[in-house]
């Protein structure tokens, strides 16, 4: 086979995958909730939320490993219909890049959250979740080399990647159910869709155009607090986009060194389908929440990666307002 006809072959599966790619994805959704389900977006126990999440993937195999940084930010607001419902807003930041051609995707979402408490004792809520964005996909051409271009010659390939620099509008949904089945006990599900709004990323000047797919979330938490210093949390995670799955279940636990101590170690393991184990491992120290995550690839591509997927660290911290009470002026009255 002649080297334009794989470089053909070539740049035709990478514009496949920029147009049909899936999305990124996380190990640990503990620190990019916003990502998992617009529903997340003020689903916690304080006033403010702020957090940033980092993943590193495939740096064992290829020179330029495939790297994603997110942030989100949200708060809760007391506001609703009645009293025992509330608000949250939110905003999500995220840049990946990876791959040879410096492959980018950038984009930042606006998140607001509904929350419904069926009973002033919040033991069952609703969440109506919805998130728009843009989202930004680049390309290098300066990365990309071909026979053609080292021989100084015109390059059409080249042409097509000079022309993709597209920016799109993203629409997302998102609704969880919340209840808590004891005292010491509740579970959390949710579904989201994303991209809804079908944008398409398109080489202008050329006839590859195509929309965005949709992708559905699925997720499924359990919280149990067996005992005053140790807690149970199982989860489980689904994500489809067109013919991608990502499928993993995970066991973690939390410790509280005893019962005066606010800090809590935190440590898990997991599997995704058809492709790794995961190893989790955190700490809360004074408010701050950090965690790190490791697959451990054990699928055929373990050959290419020596067993290395990825590695992600996150940190999180939440907020409580302090508000000053409101004293009614007190006017006194001498004597006289």
């Amino acid at each position: 086979m002649k080297l334009r006809q794989i470089l053909l072959i070539s740049i035709g599966l990478f514009v496949s995958s920029i147009v049909y790619g899936q999305d990124m994805h996380f190990t640990n959704y503990a620190y990019s909730p916003l990502y998992l389900s617009p529903a997340k977006t003020g689903s916690f126990l304080g006033s403010y939320r702020m957090g940033v999440n980092f993943r590193d993937q495939f740096s064992s195999f290829i020179v330029t490993p495939y790297q994603t940084f997110m942030a989100y930010a949200d708060m809760s607001i007391p506001f609703g219909l009645k009293p025992h419902h509330w608000i949250g807003v939110g905003i999500n930041v995220f840049a990946d890049k990876g791959g040879d051609l410096d492959f980018q995707n950038n984009g930042v979402h606006l998140s607001l959250a509904y929350h419904l408490a069926l009973d002033p004792k919040y033991k069952t809520i609703i969440t109506l979740g919805l998130q728009y964005g843009m989202t930004r996909r680049n390309i290098n051409p300066n990365k990309y080399s071909s026979e053609e271009t080292i021989r100084g010659n015109a390059d059409p390939d080249r042409e097509l990647l000079n022309n993709f620099n597209p920016t799109i509008g993203d629409l997302n949904i998102g609704i969880a159910l919340k209840r808590w089945t004891s005292k010491k006990a509740y579970f959390d599900v949710g579904v989201s869709m994303y991209h809804l709004m079908q944008s398409e990323y398109a080489f202008t000047n050329s006839n590859i155009q195509n929309p965005v797919a949709t992708r559905l979330n699925f997720y499924g938490e359990y919280h149990l607090q067996s005992t005053n210093l140790l807690a149970i949390k199982p989860r489980i995670v689904y994500a489809r986009m067109i013919n991608f799955q990502n499928l993993f279940g995970q066991f973690n636990l939390e410790y509280r060194l005893n019962k005066k101590s606010s800090t809590i170690l935190k440590g898990g393991i997991g599997y995704r389908a058809d492709d790794a184990l995961q190893f989790l491992a955190g700490i809360i120290y004074k408010g701050w929440d950090i965690g790190l995550a490791y697959d451990f690839t054990v699928s055929s591509a373990a050959r290419h990666t020596n067993n290395y997927g990825g590695i992600e660290i996150g940190i999180k911290k939440i907020l409580f307002s302090k508000k000053a009470p409101k004293i009614k002026p007190v006017v006194l009255c001498p004597k006289l």
